[in-house]
Order: structure tokens, then sequence, then C-alpha cells
């Protein structure tokens, strides 16, 4: 097992402890530790604990932030790429809908899977290294993808690319809570989340830098290209301890690190309540959002707008909402972490239940204003939720077994959310346009509803206002789970400090 680097804190063995006071202690984790004198001896009660000045950034740390942003960057460019250029790849590679539809569908799967193994592994292995593994196979997969000429090859380069992505996200995370103290963690988060749109626009970047003459598979051998250069800037990044950022002494930090977690641990990982139901959370925004971007280009066709510009109206408003929403969460994330860790859940789920009203706004409303606006604070409520949930998992999780807990996170918001939501959605708005299906007391229910079938010119009938209509469940069900979180969280972030500062009770096995 490869441990973090000497110079990233003191050394084991020396007298410098870390100070922990006790106004720092109650409010990250609520439950009050002595403060203690430079040489680890408790205060008498009598005396009043020092207020230090909040611990400074490391300068390095604003480095490691700008290299993980580059990558997330990069990496959400290549997902943009793909579904910009999908046309042109299927009739070169003569595809047909279905292998189309399942390219992403072999993405996300992969991804999720590859999660899971890079989380354990970035509790065990150095954390630079597995960074540089995870984003140079990313860089081949991508260029692989450019020099795909059939199916097979180009799903198998398209797994890859989707595995790389996810296991450089997951070791990203976990890098960027040690670095950054706890009162900038959630910013920090949002910063490199912020990544999603960026990728957006380089992506715009990269189609208009490739000549036409060079097609699609030149726009991937550049984008695919300098994630190559960014694994290899990776191996130089510092690896800071496990926990570096948590209000305990760099020993017992040292020691959590070495022991490791041991089996008991990841079991009661599964039981936490509050990583759980920001799993959930996680997973209903990602159902939403995914479900949203798929359907809204062809909702807002049926309104009367043409594709095209309904297809760039509903980008514009997706990123829109992606860099409000994120630069919202992480300051929320902040401001709230350390002195109310309760609200952590009650925000994020009282935005999801309030979207329920943007949704039917902008079903229902005919003033193209009221339908942007219901949109745009629909998508904000779920982009919202995402940097508060990733900042509670962290602080509930062990610094050893973050890794996991972000593994985990990911694979979720695939494997509940964003994979299955396009696919879901299409059946219902199929389903609910059959007379049959609307014969049904069901089917005349939705349809008092104002969802009944529309049939566009050349087109099979659909039912989209019946698929806008599962988004407020989704929203609900989100909502819920987020509030009944806040009574849990404030327990089990003073129950993971408290195992943190004492001694590990058992060698992992």
């Amino acid at each position: 097992m490869d441990q973090a680097s000497p110079g990233a804190r003191p050394d084991p063995e020396s007298n410098d402890d870390r100070t922990e006071t006790a106004g720092e202690s109650a409010s990250a984790s609520g439950v009050a530790g002595p403060a203690r004198h430079a040489g680890g001896e408790p205060t008498p009660a009598t005396a009043p604990a020092p207020i230090p000045a909040p611990e400074p950034t490391p300068r390095w740390a604003w480095y490691v932030l700008a290299l993980l942003f580059a990558i997330h960057t990069l990496i959400q460019a290549d997902l943009w790429l793909i579904a910009a250029v999908l046309p042109e790849v299927k009739q070169e590679l003569a595809l047909d809908e279905t292998d189309a539809a399942w390219l992403p569908t072999a993405l996300l799967g992969a991804a999720a899977i590859a999660a899971v193994a890079a989380g354990y592994l970035a509790d065990w292995m150095s954390r630079p290294r597995l960074l540089a593994v995870g984003m140079g196979a990313w860089g081949m997969a991508v260029v692989g993808t450019g020099l795909a000429r059939s199916f097979d090859g180009l799903q198998l380069a398209r797994a890859a690319a989707g595995a790389g992505g996810a296991a450089t996200s997951v070791v990203a995370m976990t890098l960027l809570v040690d670095v950054f103290p706890r009162r900038r963690r959630g910013r920090a988060l949002a910063a490199f989340f912020l990544g999603m749109p960026a990728g957006a626009l380089l992506s715009l970047g990269i189609r208009a830098a490739v000549p036409v003459q060079a097609g699609w598979p030149a726009a991937f051998l550049a984008a695919g290209a300098p994630g190559l250069v960014l694994a290899i800037l990776a191996l130089f990044l510092p690896h800071p301890i496990r926990g570096d950022s948590e209000p305990v002494d760099s020993r017992r930090l040292r020691l959590h690190e070495y022991l490791g977690p041991s089996q008991e641990d990841y079991i009661d990982l599964m039981v936490n309540s509050s990583f759980n139901y920001a799993l959930l959370g996680l997973a209903s925004s990602a159902f939403a959002v995914a479900g949203l971007a798929y359907w809204l280009p062809a909702f807002l066709g049926s309104r009367g707008m043409a594709p095209q510009p309904a297809g760039r109206l509903a980008i514009v408003i997706l990123l829109a909402s992606a860099v409000a929403g994120t630069v919202v969460g992480g300051w929320l994330a902040d401001t709230f972490a350390l002195r109310r860790p309760g609200r952590l859940f009650l925000l994020p789920g009282i935005a999801m239940l309030a979207a329920i009203g943007p949704v039917l706004a902008f079903v229902y409303a005919r003033s193209s204003i009221v339908v942007n606006l219901g949109i745009f604070l629909t998508e904000y409520a779920m982009f919202l939720a995402v940097v508060p949930c990733f900042t509670i998992i962290a602080g509930v999780t062990m610094p050893s077994m973050r890794g996991v807990a972000f593994g985990a996170a990911l694979a979720a918001r695939h494997l509940i959310g964003d994979l299955w939501s396009p696919t879901i959605l299409g059946w219902v708005i199929d389903t609910f346009a059959q007379p049959d299906t609307m014969a049904t007391p069901f089917g005349r229910a939705i349809a008092a509803l104002g969802a009944v079938p529309h049939a566009p010119r050349g087109q099979e009938p659909q039912n989209l206002t019946a698929g806008m209509l599962l988004i407020p469940v989704v929203l609900v069900i989100g909502g819920i789970v987020l509030l009944a979180g806040t009574r849990h969280l404030p327990r089990e972030l003073a129950l993971m400090i408290a195992k943190l500062r004492a001694a590990p009770s058992r060698r992992a096995g």
C-alpha cells in the first residue's frame, strides 16, 4: 500500500501535533473535543479555548484544483462531442437507431462498474498514479474512438472512455476533499463540477477548430491527445494524508490510513443513513436531468418550435442552470456544513419539492417566457442538490473509505439515474400515445390532466406531456428522501469525527 508523501504533513514521529479547537470540533462534528497546547496536553477546563484563525488554503491546492478541473472539462467535452457527431457516425458506420442508442448505454454502464473499482483502489494506492492511469486510459480510448471503423470497435472505445473518465472523477474528488479545508470543500467540488458546462463549450471549440474535410474522427483525436499530457502532469500532484482537512492530529490520520478500513467498516457505511439518502438524492437528480435533457427538444418541438432552435434552446437552458445550481450548491454547502449541517439536506430537499411548480408551469403554460423559466428552475433545483450531497458523503465517511463512497455515489447516479431515465420517459411517451392505453381508467385520468397524444407530421403519435409529468414524481421522491436525512446528519457527522480521533480498533483484512 502506497503511503502519503512525507512532505504533505509533519512527520508522524514528531511532536508537532495538529491543534484541535473546541469551537471547530463542536461546529464540524457536534462533539466538542478538548483544546490542546502545542505539546498535546489538554488545557484546564477553566481555561478559555483559543480561537485560532481559519486554516489557510495551501497554494498548491489551487494547482491541484486547476489540473483536476482541466481533466474533468476534457472528459465532459468528449461526451458532448459524441452527441454532436452521432449523425455522422451513424452514416459512416451504417449504424441503426438501436446501435446508436447503445453507445451511451455502454459508456454509462462501464463508468458505473469502473467507479466502484477505482474507488476501492483509491483508498489503498497512490492517488496521483491512479489518476494518471485513469486519464491515460481515457485519452487512449478517445483516440481509439476516432480510429474506430466498425461498431464493435466503437462501442469498445466508448466503454473504455466511460471507465477511464469515471475512475478519474472518483480519484479527483477524494483529492479535492483532502487538499482544501473543510470551510472551502463545497466550493472546491463546485468548481470541479463546473467542468460539465465548460466541457460543452470546449467541444464547440474543438468542432470549430477541426476542418470539415477531416470529419468526425479528427475531433476525437484532437480531444484525446491532450488527455495523455494531463495524465503525465497528474503524476506530479502531491498526495496528502487521507483526511488531511479534518480537525484530527496528523499522526492519528496516518495510523488510520496505514491500517485502512475493515469489513465491518464497509458494512457500517452501507447502513449509514446520511450516505444512503445522499445517494438516492443524487440518483433522483441525475434521473430528472438526463430525462429532461433528452426529451426537451421534442417537447419544445411539440409546442411549435423548429427542431434546431428547440435543441439549441434546451442546451442553453441546461448549461445555464448547471452553472447557477452548481455555484449556489457549493456556496450553500460551505455556509451550512460547519454551522448548521442539517441544512445540507434541508435546502436541496426543499428546492426539489419547490421545483414541482416550475415543472407544471412549463408543461401547461403557453407563454414561451414561462416555459423557459420553468425549465430553468427545474434543472436548477436538480443541479443545486449535487454538491451538498457529495459534501455530505465526504462528511460522514471515514477518509480511508471515501474512494469507495464516491465510487458508489457515481455508480448510483448512473445505475439508478441517467442510465435509464431517457428510456423510461420514452416508454411512457410511447405507451400513453396508444389508443388502447388511453382508453384505460389510468389513461383517461392522464388525459384529464391534459396529457393527450400528439402526432408530429410524418411521425408516430407521442404523448410528451405524459412523459414530462413523470418528472414531478421523481422530484417528490428526491425531495422526501433528502428531507428525511436532516435528522440523521448531525449525529453521523459527529460519529465520523469521533471514530477518526479514536485509535483504530482492528486491522483491515
